[in-house]
């Protein structure tokens, strides 16, 4: 076991729970909005899950193994595409029906300062989420590798792929999920903002927009890790979360200069 691999585990998941809290409190701090807002933006992410997650548990094998005839490669092509465009649909969707009605129905404003928020607290939750997997990853690495386990490991090859992972992670094979968490949050915030607009300039083109950019995002992220490893898949999204950040910006001001006038 090396203990360095192991503090590492323990630091990306401190940082994956901390960066978010610290975020949603420089906001509230800083725009006198409510944690309320980053609580309901938490809130529905895992709504959104309860019904997303089985779906997507369900459908994507027998859909993998029915255009598996066509190849391996367009099988994980067509399966990207599919789990991309129900993420972008669920996920914009629900931020959309929470602004729409919910927001309005509790007399929260629909201000860039709480899209802001809300969008730290939905993106936020899912790095909290993976912070605890990232915990279980490490007592599973424990307690393979530490001296004198005991642990009954079963003969598969499936089984004992695994088991070979853990035994050779480095503290470089942990740290990119760290820079995806925070990629992850930044797009996250993009979107709520994207889907904020598209309640108050009345376009739902910009929620359309939303889900397909989404879509395009998680689509990505699942073709190339399973096609060209995890330093190319990380690349783009980094490329897609500064993409995110510059129209963060650019919707910040845009909003500003609306409520402005």
């Amino acid at each position: 076991m090396d203990p360095l691999v192991v503090a590492t585990f323990a630091v990306v998941a401190l940082l994956e729970i901390i960066v978010p809290l610290a975020l949603g409190y420089w906001i509230v701090k800083r725009f006198g909005v409510r944690w309320r807002v980053f609580v309901l933006g938490a809130l529905f992410f895992i709504v959104v899950q309860i019904v997303h997650v089985p779906l997507v548990l369900v459908t994507q094998t027998p859909l993998y193994l029915a255009v598996l005839p066509f190849g391996t490669t367009a099988a994980v092509a067509v399966l990207a595409i599919y789990l991309g465009l129900l993420a972008g649909l669920f996920e914009e969707v629900g931020r959309y029906l929470v602004y729409r009605y919910l927001f309005r129905r509790q007399e929260i404003p629909l201000t860039r300062e709480n899209g802001l928020l809300f969008g730290t607290g939905w993106g936020g939750v899912e790095s909290m989420i993976v912070a605890l997997l990232v915990l279980t990853s490490m007592l599973s690495y424990i307690a393979i590798t530490g001296e004198g386990s005991m642990l009954f490991i079963p003969d598969d090859p499936a089984v004992q792929a695994q088991v070979d992972l853990l035994r050779n992670l480095t503290p470089l094979d942990i740290l990119p999920g760290l820079a995806e968490r925070m990629m992850t949050i930044t797009l996250h915030i993009a979107w709520s903002l994207l889907v904020l607009a598209a309640v108050v300039f009345g376009k739902k083109a910009l929620l359309a927009l939303a889900v397909l950019w989404h879509a395009a995002v998680d689509a990505a992220a699942v073709y190339l890790a399973q096609t060209q490893g995890i330093l190319v898949t990380e690349g783009v999204i980094f490329l897609f979360a500064v993409f995110g950040l510059a129209y963060i910006f650019w919707e910040w001001r845009r909003m500003g200069a609306r409520a402005v006038s």
